[in-house]
């Protein structure tokens, strides 16, 4: 699945006049946004894995070019600077084919020092956007980095133009690949090590190239939020409970995020999954324009809650387990984010263009999103239920302990937690669940 390439002539309009207009003002007259360099392991002589810097990627999907740069002045064409060192040591990495080589002007590049002469020779404010060990010895004078611009680019990053929604489809597409072939496996008792190389595999990608590391996480690690090992044993059929897989992949750039939890055998915890899967779809189908991502939040407390007094899990009603902050202890954390450039994609608590926060509730301090949700922005909802020994047993140490099915905790305790998440897009009238549709259509 690849998106239409009219859709990317839109995108770099778009990006024109959007750049255009902040950097009118912060009074500057062009941009140069490097890729990045590569961060050199302490006391060896290998870098760790490269990441190209999410605004040049915006412009280019170079992820794999370090060192190179897009200039942009309004009124002009984009630049695309690519760095192609004459190094027999390493293969430089192949422009990708696409509709970028017609809508940006690219000239390679020998050595980072050479972006210089590509830049205007009269006198002008250039602003210098990425990491600033990219600039150091190249010459070149510019502002770095400067908060007003960076902070107005990150602000207009939450609407995703339609070549942006694209490509978070199409990473949706491999993953959901990725995920189909860990269910199979998991039913077949692999372990998480397997399970993991299995995802890459079916995906197609590189652990590098994922957005973020895959969460495998089989039985009591799912109540680690973001368990970051791979067992490498096979339990047996008797030990093997639950599997929670976290993963998601990256297609031009963009990532998408997926969760799915999965149960060894019937009974209760399968009950729960589909509780869960049903409360995330209620979820998401509040997402519209106007609502508050805090209400949301409150929303997915108030469902754990009846999910919890519906199985016995705790003998109070929903909104006095709400009220009373119960439901902390099994969802503790935000129900979701905004998705794009990178899985956690910035600006979700900005006020405006000029910058200033958004408040978090005092309810919900480890809210990511704190906007109100307007069309155009891609986020997830992701609601879990987990079983954490540290939040249960300050739970059992307090007021509402006596109120809590313990023994049927402890029978869910070996399986670790749920989480499910699917990627959604706020349109003008509602909502388009990116990941569902993907899914239905196999």
């Amino acid at each position: 699945m690849r998106p239409a390439s009219r859709l990317y002539g839109s995108h770099i309009r778009a990006l024109c006049a959007r750049y255009d207009a902040a950097l009118a003002r912060a009074a500057c007259d062009a941009v140069l946004i490097g890729a990045g360099t590569p961060l050199t392991i302490h006391r060896d002589d290998q870098d760790f894995p490269f990441r190209a810097d999410p605004l040049f990627v915006q412009w280019s999907p170079l992820t794999a070019h370090p060192g190179s740069a897009l200039l942009y002045q309004p009124g002009r064409r984009p630049l695309l600077l690519v760095a192609e060192s004459q190094d027999y040591w390493h293969q430089a990495a192949p422009i990708p084919d696409g509709p970028w080589l017609n809508s940006l002007e690219i000239r390679k590049v020998p050595r980072r020092e050479a972006l210089r002469r590509y830049l205007p020779r009269r006198k002008i404010s250039l602003a210098l956007l990425g990491d600033a060990r990219q600039w150091r010895g190249t010459g070149i004078d510019g502002v770095i980095n400067p908060r007003s611009l960076l902070t107005e680019l990150d602000y207009e990053r939450a609407w995703k133009t339609a070549w942006e929604v694209e490509c978070i489809r199409a990473a949706t597409v491999v993953a959901l690949a990725g995920h189909r072939a860990v269910g199979q496996a998991f039913k077949a008792g692999l372990s998480e090590f397997e399970m993991g190389l299995m995802f890459n595999a079916a995906s197609g990608q590189t652990d590098q190239e994922l957005p973020y590391p895959a969460i495998v996480a089989m039985n009591r690690h799912g109540a680690t939020l973001h368990y970051q090992h791979r067992d490498r044993s096979r339990p047996s059929p008797r030990d093997r409970h639950s599997l929670l897989l976290d993963a998601g992949c990256s297609a031009l750039g963009y990532a998408s995020d997926i969760t799915r939890s999965h149960a060894a055998r019937r009974g209760v915890f399968a009950s729960l999954i589909r509780d869960m899967d049903r409360i995330q779809q209620k979820l998401c189908a509040l997402v519209r324009p106007g609502i508050s991502f805090p209400e949301l939040q409150l929303a997915a407390h108030v469902e754990i809650a009846g999910v919890l007094a519906s199985r016995e899990l705790v003998r109070m009603s929903p909104e006095e387990m709400v009220e009373s902050r119960v439901t902390d202890a099994f969802l503790p954390h935000g129900l979701g984010h905004l998705l794009g450039l990178q899985v956690h994609d910035v600006g979700g608590d900005l006020a405006s263009r000029r910058g200033g926060s958004l408040p978090r509730p005092e309810r919900f301090p480890r809210l990511r999103l704190t906007r109100p949700l307007e069309a155009g922005m891609v986020l997830t909802i992701e609601p879990g239920l987990y079983f954490i020994d540290s939040l249960l047993a300050r739970l059992r140490r307090g007021r509402h302990g006596r109120r809590v099915n313990w023994p049927a905790i402890d029978e869910l305790h070996a399986c670790g937690g749920i989480r499910i998440e699917d990627n959604v897009l706020v349109t003008r009238d509602g909502h388009r669940n990116l990941t569902r549709e993907l899914e239905a259509a196999g």
